[in-house]
């Protein structure tokens, strides 16, 4: 008698689950904006030249970097060296 009574109660307790339907439909996936390419473009040299910044320089050209250093542009590269001729200049902000 206890299995009747017991089954009978697990079948009328059992629950069906169904599919959930949304209401509102999903919002659509953002689309991909396209990007221009990166193109890199060389830079036109003096012969012997440097680049600051991304501009071109002749070989000698100099700038003060602190308040007794200089960079000079020789034979295509920068050569710092030390000078009483920047004693007055400021820091150059290279960010």
């Amino acid at each position: 008698m206890r299995f009747i009574l017991l089954a009978g109660l697990i079948s009328a307790t059992t629950a069906h689950a169904q599919p959930i339907t949304p209401s509102v439909p999903p919002p659509p996936l953002p689309t991909a904006t396209p990007v221009a390419p990166i193109v890199v473009m060389p830079l036109p040299l003096p012969p012997q030249g440097c680049v600051w910044a991304s501009r071109a320089f002749s070989d000698g050209a100099a700038f003060c970097v602190a308040a007794s250093t200089q960079i000079v542009c020789k034979a295509g590269k920068w050569d710092a060296a030390a000078t009483e001729a920047c004693r007055a200049a400021a820091p150059i902000d290279a960010r």
